[in-house]
């Protein structure tokens, strides 16, 4: 009996459970490239699945939504939670839609619109133990940082998802959900000179960055092909110090990003990963001077991969992809060369030009080259008119050539689908062709054109035709402003049949796409690189310019041409027929380089280039070469670890106040027993 009383006091220390730290699988995260109603499903999806006792319970983060993180007025602050509550409601909705029968939803508004409200604890109380999930809303991804940063609520979000939370968000919601957060575009950028030097605000200090249990192996962006944001997000990820991939994510489309992988993309449409890392692209980026503006950037061997819904995946660790069960990682090295982009022999010079007539001037580089070329004072050209509405259109845009041309010129308009061919000149010494829309252009018509060159006659082929020119062109209209034809262009058009392939003149190997950056035309770039994956796609700009001789391609004019290269890269279709792409290769021509490839391999030595100092109103450092990546995302994680002013250490966890009190009492009750017990056996 003695034993007995003995094992009943000691009980409470065998039997109780000892203390462990908290979940230690992290919860996913689900970033967002914008919209609501059309990712609904697939968050709420992952959301039920995280039920914790038979309810799921979500959290709406509207800090997104202020547009100041100190103090905003009454009035703002009743509109924000009146939208917000809007959102709060569908969240629910979809919520009950996804859960099984036996699962309640529940979706609770945190009004977080201000750094006091990030500090209130009444507000910290929402972020209970029991949520399933955290939604951040869309709106400006500065200010809701701004409001979080060094508060008790970042504290919190950090260890709620570390104890298994789900943190989704939408649109600037979904840009927090890297350690390293793309802010924007810095002042006077945009997406036409957004591969300039310092076009990408980065934020990636102590004081500055995204969520600290964000993504850590690359950064994130939102409304990624809506907005043309592709070269946005290489001038990020070729930045020192950060981490040197990129992933972009389409307006109404998600992604699953768990342990660093992405899974699972769901929505209308893609996610885009740039690696500038395997091949050594960041480090051994250049630097290319501008004339009056910051330098350019030159980029070797991005690789570049799309996922589309579907059982598709990348690991951002390991840099490799998943085509359902079949791992595709990156070759270790891989020489290619760019033979097609020459002339045949005897043939004429052939320069390409992005868009030249809105700024056009004699002195012009691309304009001065084909004068050159075609006699100058004893020229002899045929100006030719192609894709405009009217006649009175194209002849309006011929006059400003024909100003500023030498020699004697002669104007031809092709009239809209004609297919007759063309009537050049007696002895034409030089052919200009400008467009504007391709769509309404037939080859057949400009057959002359190309025997002419084969012959040598120089061509110049601006802005739609520079596209009708090569082995097959994208034949669709400039972007027009109508929403739907915009989501058509720009983000539908990633998907297999939404963009209208045609054989161009074949004057080149290659494809072409005009007016890349400036119209928004890289869902048709893809797609003809895609329809013809064993071709080069090119892609110029407005101000871009290509001469193409019998040495090869160099580039000219004011901005830097894109090299699309799918002809190792894994294709495939996801659900929606839309792109999947592993392995492709992209390259930054700036101005004045050869069109030229470089060796991709994994294991090249690299030299990094000093990075440029742009002026700035504070004291500026020495120039620095750029930095490897992943030494610098092991210290950015440490740095953001540190600046937390609550984060728990999950491992070191103490028992709780209640815990001692129930080890007391059940002392207390042992010892009582014992003491009766021996009183019964005197």
């Amino acid at each position: 009996m003695k034993r007995l009383f003995f094992l009943i006091l000691i009980s409470p220390f065998i039997f109780w459970p000892v203390p462990t730290a908290a979940q230690n699988t992290p919860g996913l995260l689900i970033p967002i490239g914008g919209g609501y109603s059309d990712i609904y499903a697939g968050f709420s999806t992952a959301a039920a699945a995280n039920a914790r006792n038979g309810q799921v319970k979500i959290l709406i983060l509207p800090s997104a939504y202020s547009t100041n993180s100190t103090t905003i007025t009454e009035a703002e602050r009743q509109t924000n939670l009146r939208d917000a509550e809007e959102r709060r409601f569908q969240i629910e909705e979809a919520c009950k839609r996804a859960a099984s029968p036996q699962v309640t939803c529940q979706a609770i508004l945190a009004p977080v619109f201000v750094r006091s409200d990030a500090e209130n604890p009444a507000t910290l109380g929402l972020f209970s133990d029991d949520l399933s999930a955290i939604f951040a809303l869309g709106g400006d991804q500065t200010v809701a940082m701004q409001t979080l940063l060094g508060t008790p609520l970042e504290a919190r979000l950090t260890e709620l998802n570390r104890q298994g939370v789900i943190v989704a968000g939408t649109s600037a919601g979904g840009g927090m959900l890297s350690a390293s957060m793309l802010a924007g575009y810095n002042s006077n950028y945009a997406a036409g000179n957004a591969l300039n030097f310092g076009a990408a605000d980065v934020w990636n200090s102590p004081k500055k960055h995204g969520l600290p249990f964000g993504l850590k192996s690359a950064i994130l962006d939102q409304h990624f092909h809506q907005r043309g944001r592709l070269p946005r997000l290489l001038n990020a990820i070729s930045l020192p110090g950060v981490p040197h991939l990129g992933v972009g994510v389409d307006a109404y489309t998600g992604v699953i990003a768990e342990d660093e992988t992405l899974r699972d993309v769901f929505g209308l449409y893609t996610v885009t990963i740039l690696d500038a890392e395997t091949y050594h692209a960041a480090e051994s980026v250049k630097y290319v001077e501008a004339v009056g503006k910051p330098p350019f950037l030159s980029l070797r061997n991005v690789l570049i991969n799309i996922l589309s819904p579907g059982d598709f995946s990348y690991d951002l660790k390991t840099h490799t992809a998943r085509l359902g069960k079949t791992p595709v990682a990156p070759a270790p090295k891989i020489e290619r060369r760019f033979e097609t982009l020459k002339v045949p022999d005897g043939a004429g010079a052939l320069l390409l030009s992005g868009g030249i007539s809105k700024n056009l001037n004699g002195s012009n580089p691309l304009l001065m080259e084909f004068v050159t070329l075609a006699g100058t004072a004893n020229a002899k050209i045929a100006l030719v008119g192609i894709g405009y509405p009217n006649d009175t259109s194209a002849n309006n845009t011929l006059d400003l050539y024909a100003k500023i041309l030498p020699g004697q010129v002669t104007k031809i308009v092709i009239q809209d689908e004609d297919i007759t061919p063309i009537e050049l000149p007696v002895e034409v010494t030089g052919i200009l062709i400008t467009g504007q829309d391709p769509s309404k252009v037939k080859a057949l018509a400009l057959t002359p054109v190309k025997d002419a060159w084969l012959k040598g006659i120089p061509v110049l082929a601006d802005n739609a035709a520079a596209g009708l020119v090569g082995a097959f062109y994208s034949a669709h209209g400039p972007i027009s402003q109508d929403a739907e034809e915009q989501e058509i262009a720009t983000q539908k058009s990633f998907r297999q049949g939404k963009t209208k392939v045609l054989p161009g003149l074949g004057l080149v190997n290659a494809t072409f796409e005009p007016q890349l950056t400036d119209n928004n035309r890289w869902g048709r770039f893809f797609s003809v690189a895609y329809a013809q994956p064993g071709l080069l796609a090119i892609g110029l700009s407005e101000g871009t310019s290509l001469e193409i001789s019998a040495s090869g391609g160099i580039a000219l004019g004011t901005n830097p041409i894109f090299v699309l290269d799918l002809r190792r890269a894994r294709l495939a279709l996801g659900k929606s027929d839309g792109f999947v792409i592993v392995n492709g290769l992209l390259d930054v021509f700036a101005p004045g380089e050869n069109l030229a490839p470089i060796i991709a391999d994994v294991d090249t030595v690299v030299n990094p280039a000093p990075t440029p100092v742009l002026p700035t109103s504070e004291p500026s450092a020495t120039v620095t070469p750029t930095q490897a990546a992943k030494p610098a995302q092991v210290s950015l994680t440490a740095t953001l670890e540190s600046v937390q002013t609550a984060t728990p250490a999950p491992a070191t966890q103490l028992p709780s106040p209640s815990l001692g009190i129930g080890l007391g009492l059940l002392l207390i009750i042992g010892a009582a027993a014992y003491s009766f017990y021996l009183k019964r056996q005197k």
